[in-house]
């Protein structure tokens, strides 16, 4: 008697993304931010830089879900002008995380282009807090 194969299907598997050069910038930008609030702590012993850049990232973070979301909908979307705020505002870490877990706006070169220098600028602000 043959054994019975089972016709169960799977569900579908969300491809592996191959290691970008991007995704290797994105990780490397989180050194400058990780070592200025180290020392920021250090001399101030203050965590409010920390916990201000993890409150904006988090904010950012679901800013991008939610418009990732509404636009499988055809809802209401997140205007890109205000992704950009909260990114400048200190989000841009949630924004970089979001972009890549929702695998969203990371085609749009202007998008892409005005997000990285925000991020710039904020490594530049960062350098300056490891300088002085």
């Amino acid at each position: 008697m043959p054994a019975q194969v089972s016709r169960r299907r799977l569900p579908p598997q969300r491809p592996v993304k191959p290691i970008t050069v991007a995704t290797i910038v994105g990780l490397v930008a989180f050194i400058l931010p990780i070592a200025g609030g180290g020392r920021l702590y250090l001399h101030t012993g203050s965590v409010k830089p920390l916990l201000f850049t993890l409150m904006m990232s988090l904010v950012t973070f679901l800013l991008y879900g939610h418009d990732k979301r509404q636009s499988r909908n055809s809802g209401w979307r997140v205007e890109e002008s205000m992704l950009h705020l909260f990114g400048l505002l200190g989000g841009w870490p949630g924004a970089l995380v979001g972009q890549h877990f929702f695998q969203h706006k990371t085609t749009k070169k202007s998008f892409q282009i005005t997000f990285w220098g925000i991020v710039v600028v904020h490594q530049i602000g960062w350098w300056a807090v490891l300088r002085n």
